[in-house]
């Protein structure tokens, strides 16, 4: 049932905003009491919360073939094959247009931090085998889905595998350029 539970909450996220999460719309749409949810995460921001996380490591996971190239385009393509979904577009408009107080702001943060946690993980194995020089993971991040999510939440369009492989090769070039990694590693 929290399966159920937590796709009708990022349903209804996506469909009418933060607002419209109340333990009873949520209980309707998913099948189940009122009492069942509310049991399960007696704090509304909970549920928001373990929504969200589940939205995004189900549809932009990190991989970890041993191939950090590969892996860094199969990531942009997934970031991009969830903001071209109504679903990913909604939300990802929903934290970028919410006040600073908005619970969808601070949790859109949370799974922000949660993913870049994890590229960490992924960019400090590359650091260590030789890859990559030392880099700032959010800034790595940054360089390399900031062209998908303009692409994608501009132009209305899923980036292709190939423009995801240009974008991984211009960034991680000039991570490993001398020149551009001296500024890099300044800042």
């Amino acid at each position: 049932m929290s399966e159920q539970v937590l796709a009708a909450t990022v349903e209804l996220i996506a469909r009418h905003g933060v607002a419209a999460v109340t333990y009873d719309a949520v209980a309707k749409l998913a099948g189940t009491s009122r009492a069942t949810v509310y049991r399960k995460w007696p704090e509304r921001d909970g549920l928001l919360r373990d929504a969200l996380m589940r939205f995004a490591e189900e549809s932009v996971a990190v991989p970890e073939s041993g191939d950090l190239r590969a892996d860094i385009v199969e990531f942009l393509c997934a970031i991009s094959d969830t903001l071209i979904t109504p679903t990913g577009r909604a939300i990802i408009n929903a934290s970028i247009v919410s006040d600073a107080d908005d619970p969808i702001r601070q949790l859109g943060r949370e799974v922000l931090e949660a993913r870049l946690g994890v590229l960490q993980q992924r960019i400090d194995a590359a650091v260590r085998s030789g890859e990559l020089p030392p880099v700032d993971a959010p800034f790595l991040n940054t360089m390399l889905a900031a062209p998908v999510y303009l692409l994608v939440m501009r132009d209305r369009r899923p980036i292709t595998r190939e423009l995801a492989r240009r974008i991984t090769e211009t960034v991680l070039d000039g991570l490993t350029s001398p020149t551009l990694n001296e500024t890099v590693m300044s800042h």
